[in-house]
């Protein structure tokens, strides 16, 4: 098994469960830009090979943070899998652009404009971490997250999805070689068809989704089967591991599976990370990718506290190591 962590992205613009305002990125919230290079020598020290980090976007002169962007490539060794938004886009696009199409050609922009930059310098880019999450978020009833406006699901994710496929046509236009991934809950409810589990993975590759043009949702015609290379899976409940694996690699026979997210975090206390990872190890496949997040703290999007269950704290306490290490 390969062992990676996720240096949790998220961004949180909207409002909690209590109602109270929210409004944070988990990479400047947790001490991940002071520390960087810190965060990936204690993470490696624990055996750690693969992992995931987050772009940052420089408001002021409306460009990527590419100071950021190269502390990463610079520490990343090639072993960091770029994200390009993860429930949050660059703030200087405003709500109207969020609803006419224009925040979709800008982040195109933005996108081909990094992987031109860093061409070869990132193992992988995801070009959204939970589209699903991030829609039901906008979207009503819940309309907690921004731009809010209390529109339909399938409303929100002819912009979400747009967006997101944009992201991914700009990667290949910078760099047409980049391997490019994308992560989704998985397993979350046995109740839920597969197929509206794997709904955004296959809106990105194109598939013809009967579902969303009933709903008056064109934007599957818009993907393309090379614009995901690996197939991102968030297991956070034990659901029968490789059933659900299974699952996926039967749905996307031509695409790298990997788990992109897992942890304990719903029951920290009674299954500490070495009895977790354990379930994963037991499946015996050497080449599988695994990756733990919470990696290192991060902040809730419910109430903005800190979460539990992660390997990793802010001034490098580590809580876990690989065998060996």
């Amino acid at each position: 098994m390969i062992y990676g962590m996720c240096f949790d992205g998220s961004v949180v613009r909207g409002r909690g469960d209590d109602g109270q305002p929210l409004h944070f990125s988990n990479t400047r919230a947790t001490g991940h830009v002071e520390h960087l290079e810190m965060h990936y020598a204690r993470a490696r020290q624990m055996g750690l090979t693969r992992f995931r980090d987050t772009v940052l976007w420089d408001e002021e002169n409306r460009a990527p943070d590419y100071r950021w962007l190269d502390r990463l490539q610079a520490v990343g060794q090639g072993q960091v899998e770029l994200v390009l938004n993860h429930y949050g886009l660059p703030e200087w696009l405003d709500e109207a652009m969020f609803w006419d199409g224009r925040a979709a050609a800008a982040m195109h922009d933005l996108a081909q404009q990094i992987a031109l930059r860093y061409r070869g310098a990132f193992r992988s880019y995801n070009v959204g971490v939970e589209l699903g999450i991030w829609t039901d978020w906008v979207a009503a009833p819940q309309s907690r997250q921004w731009p809010f406006g209390g529109c339909s699901w399938w409303e929100v994710y002819r912009q979400t999805s747009a967006i997101t496929i944009a992201i991914a046509q700009g990667l290949k236009a910078g760099d047409p070689t980049c391997r490019m991934a994308m992560s989704e809950p998985w397993g979350w409810d046995p109740g839920v068809p597969y197929a509206d589990q794997a709904r955004p993975f296959a809106t990105v590759l194109g598939r013809p989704d009967a579902v969303a043009e009933a709903n008056g949702c064109h934007t599957w015609q818009q993907g393309r089967a090379d614009l995901l290379d690996v197939i991102g899976l968030n297991i956070y409940f034990d659901n029968d591991i490789p059933a659900l694996l299974a699952a996926a690699r039967q749905m996307f026979p031509d695409k790298a599976v990997v788990v992109a997210e897992t942890a304990n975090i719903y029951r920290p206390d009674c299954h500490p990370p070495a009895l977790w990872w354990a379930k994963f190890e037991a499946l015996g496949e050497p080449d599988l990718e695994v990756c733990w997040s919470p990696g290192l703290t991060v902040l809730t999007h419910e109430l903005g506290e800190r979460m539990a269950g992660n390997l990793l704290d802010e001034d490098g306490t580590q809580h876990w190591h690989r065998p060996g290490f």
